[in-house]
């Protein structure tokens, strides 16, 4: 069971359904870095977060996306 802290939350999300929104994808292209919309939803409440900067090697593939935000939600488990 993962929890995360969003610092502008300030609250704990415990155990959240993640929907990444596909049509929402930036592409730094240069910078090889991704960014795309998620949405952490519980029985309680919905929290809308910006996953930025998440860098991938040479190319991504859509099927990547989701183990990519789940790399970068990490940081924000406690």
């Amino acid at each position: 069971m993962a929890t995360y802290i969003f610092p502008q939350f300030k609250v704990s999300i415990t155990d959240p359904k993640i929907e990444v929104n596909m049509n929402s994808i930036s592409d730094k292209a240069v910078d090889q870095l991704l960014s795309v919309d998620v949405v952490l939803t519980t029985d309680t409440a919905s929290f809308g977060v910006r996953a930025e900067d998440m860098p991938y090697k040479d190319t991504w593939e859509d099927s990547e996306i989701a183990g990519m935000v789940d790399t970068w939600l990490t940081q924000f488990e406690q």
